[in-house]
């Protein structure tokens, strides 16, 4: 196999994987801040999946990066990967992905350091992650070679649709509560 075929394979099996984790981290996390998942699973399941794939989006997020700035046909730089907007071509495109990873970054980064940060200035920069996600998605429709296929696409869409669901709710009905019922929201 072509070295340079096998690199932009890496590039999309890690960035599909990578949105696929960073999928289910936001919708978990958005699940332990409603009252909407609780008949499927107790709180704690839910904080292990949101805690381990708020692991695991980032090391394919690297191989992803790291993929196409290897990959010649990419022609992705080192600094497009960090500074959005500034690649010689899809700059929309990859620029949005670059501010996505460099706010998750951010966010992932203050999650570490959550018990040393103002718990104020926490919760604002992870609220970050919202915009982050929406950027990512923004990414994958408009540089994402694969978003045509419809397995990759549905899935995306169907996680948008659920992120979107449970932003709602939580906006109007607030955080649950612990050993609060909370409002009957599936409905």
């Amino acid at each position: 196999m072509d070295p340079q075929l096998a690199l932009w394979i890496l590039a999309r099996a890690a960035g599909i994987a990578s949105y696929a984790a960073l999928c289910i981290d936001m919708l978990t996390g958005l699940a332990l801040r409603t009252t909407v998942l609780d008949f499927l699973a107790e709180k704690k399941p839910i904080r292990a999946l949101h805690d381990f794939t708020a692991w695991i989006w980032l090391p394919f997020g690297i191989a992803h990066v790291v993929g196409l700035i290897l990959d010649k046909t990419a022609r992705i730089s080192v600094a497009d990967a960090f500074v959005p907007f500034v690649a010689s071509y899809g700059q929309l495109a990859i620029g949005l992905g670059t501010l996505s990873l460099d706010l998750m970054v951010l966010v992932v980064v203050t999650s570490w350091l959550r018990k040393r940060t103002n718990v104020s200035l926490w919760r604002a920069i992870h609220r970050l992650s919202y915009g982050a996600f929406a950027l990512a998605f923004a990414h994958s429709i408009l540089a994402g070679t694969d978003f045509g296929a419809p397995v990759i696409a549905g899935l995306s869409w169907a996680s948008a649709a659920g992120l979107a669901y449970l932003t709602v709710v939580r906006m109007r009905f607030g955080p649950s509560r612990a050993g609060s019922s909370g409002p009957a929201v599936l409905g």
